[in-house]
């Protein structure tokens, strides 16, 4: 039987340890003390990705434990159990549909059962507030003021669920390509919008008042700002900013105007700026490609390539590598 806190991938900041205070001095950025709390030999596994603005991790232990715990009083943490295992923080049951959050640089307690498995964000006061404050998105008044479960909308849960295990599952791998500045800059704009979407303040719908013509020369001005850029396309927090609108306000944009959300329209124009790029049979690989354009999951972007255009992007290549050697018989 596969050890179930074997690494998830080869990424160097992996680590399995057979001691518990071994284990809790592991996870870099925070200050903590564990307690092994049920009998047998403990083994813990870690792995953490950093950023600019987050640091992003998966832990997973063997036996139940005793957390304390505390952050850098820069920061905010936020934890999602990966099963409704019975975890507790500062004594407070963990609900099925919510994530534990910690905005105070006061020490905290977690406890953990048997064959726990949590992923974590840690992001910077400052860069969460930059994505709120871009895309229009408050978050929820005093969520940070004590550590506590907050209970969330089940898709943005599980939306972040599995952004997070598919970036740490992935480090370090072939399929990563965090390597390079562009997917490393849409990688960390995705933890960012996905922690957003789970802490924001919730909002009532309704319509933005804007009448289509003002919808539609919204919808060119960011069209123009894309293609502006066509090798460093901006992010849709990015596209809000300097548009000086809201999230909601250009989502409704787009779908009245295009009938599709600005997060699918960006990513069709990325996918099609990769095939032109493999098309023209450059000394390029399909990594090398998907990264320059913000693709930050080699599997994510291999799924979307095929569902758009009906071929693996190394076909496209392996295509265009041919022609262009009969082309020069």
């Amino acid at each position: 039987m596969a050890d179930p806190l074997a690494p998830l991938s080869s990424s160097a900041h992996w680590t399995v340890s057979d001691d518990v205070e071994a284990h809790a001095a592991n996870l870099s950025g925070w200050q903590q003390r564990y307690d092994q709390l049920s009998c047998g030999a403990f083994r813990g596994a870690l792995a953490d990705v950093w950023f600019d603005e987050v640091q992003v991790f998966r832990e997973r232990t063997s036996h139940a434990v005793r957390q304390k715990c505390s952050i850098r009083p820069d920061t905010v943490w936020c934890g999602v159990t990966l099963a409704h295992d019975g975890s507790r923080i500062e004594g407070h049951p963990v609900g099925e549909s919510g994530v534990m959050v910690s905005g105070s640089a006061a020490e905290f307690e977690l406890l953990t059962p048997d064959h726990h498995d949590i992923l974590g964000i840690v992001a910077t006061r400052s860069g969460l507030q930059a994505i709120s404050h871009a895309l229009g998105q408050p978050l929820t008044g005093g969520a940070f003021d004590h550590p506590t479960w907050l209970a969330c909308a089940p898709a943005a849960r599980s939306q972040l669920v599995r952004g997070l295990a598919l970036l740490v599952g992935e480090a370090g791998t072939s399929l990563s390509c965090h390597d390079h500045a562009q997917a490393r800059h849409f990688a960390q704009h995705a933890v960012l919008e996905s922690l957003l979407s789970v802490l924001a303040a919730p909002q009532a719908d309704g319509d933005d008042g804007l009448g289509f013509e003002r919808r539609r020369r919204l919808v060119r001005a960011a069209c123009d700002l894309m293609a502006a850029r066509p090798l460093a396309l901006p992010t849709v927090p990015e596209l809000c900013e300097q548009l000086h609108v809201s999230r909601r306000t250009l989502q409704y944009a787009f779908e009245t105007v295009v009938g599709g959300s600005p997060v699918a329209y960006l990513r069709s124009l990325r996918l099609n700026a990769v095939r032109r790029e493999l098309h023209a049979g450059a000394s390029t690989t399909v990594q090398d490609a998907a990264a320059r354009h913000g693709f930050w999951s080699l599997s994510q972007f291999g799924s979307d390539y095929r569902r758009l255009f009906a071929e693996r992007p190394s076909q496209t290549l392996a295509r265009a590598r041919s022609n262009g050697r009969l082309a020069r018989t």
